[in-house]
């Protein structure tokens, strides 16, 4: 279905380059099928130089010269993006966005033209082909265009196909789920620093732990509560920091943040729709 496609990247930063590094390496599209948008020109001779691809400055072209459209840009910024290249939309085109918060109703309003829109938050594992990336379809979606987020996600790590009211709490969930992680793994570099380690040393043994618990999570059938109740002794070390972190209502602090993420992602939401089609 993509042998032929030809794709233009607008704003490919790091996901937008994480995505084009994917679908090169992974064969299903070819470099020369590949065009990509930003502001910066050096950025822009850094993709040409790395993946072989075509680039512009002028996302009008972009959009108007190409057949899937990822729009790649932030939040912030969709609905003066959307409005400068409203007139370019073409019949015949998909439109995929990975902005938090923007709905594909939205997007539609600038697109026309029954254009299917596709909306998908990915997380930034796919910098190393982990991402997962849930996805939603816009009211003029298909299962072809469902098809077409898939091939191109998947190559970047795993894709779910999910109703759109679900969108903004995966954001927070899964699409910000990362930097809780990496905070975690912080504040635990940290605490090996106050014991007296050597930063290398935390830092090294941090690491490999985090990835052995990953592997666990993910290659044992034990959920993440049994396998902390299975290395939990009675009175034990392990005991002892989960006692002190119930105690200090740890698990309650992070779903509150979790749901800031949530509130966060219906503001950007709101906030971009004050821009409207032809202003």
């Amino acid at each position: 279905m993509l042998d032929k496609a030809r794709i233009g990247v607008l704003g490919a930063g790091n996901m937008g380059e994480a995505l084009i590094g994917g679908v090169i390496k992974a064969c299903i599209v070819e470099a020369h099928q590949i065009t990509a948008s930003r502001r910066s020109d050096s950025a822009l001779a850094a993709l040409r130089g790395t993946w072989g691809i075509s680039t512009t400055t002028d996302n009008c072209a972009l959009v108007r010269d190409n057949d899937i459209i990822l729009l790649a840009v932030k939040p912030q910024v969709m609905g003066d993006v959307l409005a400068c290249v409203a007139p370019c939309f073409r019949p015949g085109q998909v439109v995929i966005s990975i902005a938090a918060g923007i709905t594909t109703t939205y997007i539609e309003s600038f697109t026309g033209n029954d254009i299917p829109v596709i909306r998908v938050m990915p997380n930034t594992p796919a910098l190393v082909g982990q991402a997962v990336s849930p996805y939603c379809l816009g009211q003029h979606g298909s299962a072809a265009q469902a098809l077409v987020a898939s091939q191109i996600f998947s190559a970047v790590g795993v894709t779910v196909q999910v109703e759109e009211g679900m969108m903004d709490a995966i954001t927070a969930l899964s699409g910000t789920g990362p930097a809780y992680v990496f905070y975690l793994l912080e504040g635990l570099i940290e605490a090996g620093k106050a014991m007296g380690l050597p930063e290398h040393l935390s830092r090294a043994l941090v690491r490999q732990t985090a990835y052995g618990a990953a592997k666990l999570v993910v290659e044992t059938p034990r959920t993440p509560a049994q396998l902390r109740a299975q290395v939990t002794s009675p009175q034990g070390t392990t005991h002892a920091a989960m006692s002190h972190l119930d105690s200090q209502h740890f698990l309650g602090l992070l779903e509150a943040a979790v749901l800031k993420a949530r509130d966060r992602a219906l503001e950007l939401g709101k906030a971009a729709s004050t821009r409207k089609p032809g202003q």
